[in-house]
């Protein structure tokens, strides 16, 4: 029994080694989804907006144009960047009702960024809010699938398949 006790142990703590490596390694591609756009920069942002305005009683707050403010700070010239705040009222408030979920308040709105790469093509990225949903459970991860499956629906037609 002690001979093969010792190569379990080793191998456990291989695969435990690995497993951790390979989370290491993929989990920031699996948290932010980024899409190609159909369209040109400012023609994505209206859409984004106006998709998210059209969508399950959804809330566009503010559009954040970080470009305009990184120069106006003294910062070189970049690419265009902003960033399509969201929120939908109702979620909102089934996960922020209970005390024990308002820690996600600091991920709220939620932001769809839209920016121009150095080639020029277009992009828009979201966080993948039903996997971290996934990661707290209960109502927040019900709420938070819900709201995914909508951001799905506002950028489909906008974002190359």
């Amino acid at each position: 029994m002690k001979k093969f006790l010792k190569p379990f142990i080793i191998g456990f703590l291989a695969g435990m080694i690995v497993m951790g490596i390979c989370v290491w390694f993929m989990m920031p591609k699996m948290m932010i989804n980024v899409y190609e756009s159909k369209f040109e920069f400012n023609e994505t942002v209206s859409l984004v907006e106006e998709a998210v305005k059209n969508t399950n009683d959804w809330k566009t707050p503010i559009t954040f144009d970080i470009r305009k403010n990184i120069i106006s700070a003294g910062f070189y010239d970049m690419t265009q960047v902003k960033i399509v705040s969201l929120c939908q009222p109702e979620y909102a408030h089934q996960i922020l009702n209970a005390d024990k979920d308002k820690l996600v308040s600091s991920m709220m709105p939620l932001g769809i960024g839209v920016y121009e790469s150095n080639d020029g093509k277009i992009f828009i990225a979201e966080m993948n809010i039903g996997l971290m949903g996934k990661m707290f459970g209960g109502t927040i991860s019900e709420v938070m699938g819900k709201a995914s499956t909508d951001i799905e629906t506002m950028l489909d037609g906008i974002v190359i398949e």
